[in-house]
């Protein structure tokens, strides 16, 4: 028996892509998928978002992998700790929510490597240096948030920590559950089997 399993096919299903499934139908094939390979590793392709983390961990995955954060950087976008993607720079004709004022005020204290050093005037940067602190920031963001997850779920204080850092994401419903289920169910495992982002992001 191989003692990894890697799981592909998520990124489309999650974004809603034509024919796509349910998000709840997604959620029941993962925990049987867990649950038939309870004695292996699991990694998950595609699982790269500040929300999606979230759903890895409370399945007690081993591991994921995402180019999102580079995708989101070219497209001018940048990832905010619990919230989710916004607009930070107008390439093209990508779309999507801009900063509100208090998002603005909290990027300007951004402690990543990229916001300390060059501000959000680098982050609405075009061309290489504005790509390049872009993704620097929304994958220091990825790692601080899968810390605090796994920080939280250790500490067993994820419970009433994820309803206050959690905000307006639309697999809110999915966590909800998955924290009603998992963390009383499978708390033991998911302790054993927390997920390592930061050795298998995509460099």
């Amino acid at each position: 028996m191989k003692p990894w399993i890697a799981l592909g096919g998520i990124v489309p299903n999650l974004l809603r892509a034509p024919q796509a499934i349910s998000h709840s139908r997604i959620l029941e094939n993962l925990l049987h998928f867990c649950q038939e390979f309870k004695n292996q590793k699991l990694h998950v392709f595609g699982i790269g978002g500040t929300a999606t983390l979230h759903i890895a961990a409370l399945l007690g995955i081993h591991s994921v992998d995402s180019s999102g954060w580079r995708n989101r950087a070219a497209r001018g976008l940048i990832q905010l700790p619990g919230t989710g993607e916004r607009v930070i720079a107008d390439l093209g004709n990508w779309r999507g929510r801009r900063l509100s004022e208090d998002e603005f005020n909290q990027l300007k204290n951004c402690p990543c490597p990229a916001c300390r050093q060059h501000g959000v005037e680098g982050l609405k940067a075009s061309g290489v240096v504005g790509f390049s602190n872009r993704a620097t920031h929304n994958l220091w963001v990825l790692l601080e948030e899968a810390r605090l997850i796994e920080e939280h779920l250790l500490a067993r204080t994820y419970k009433d920590w994820y309803k206050e850092h959690l905000d307006n994401t639309m697999y809110r419903p999915l966590i909800d559950r998955l924290v009603e289920t998992s963390l009383s169910q499978y708390a033991g495992a998911i302790d054993s089997r927390l997920i390592s982002l930061s050795n298998c992001l995509e460099s």
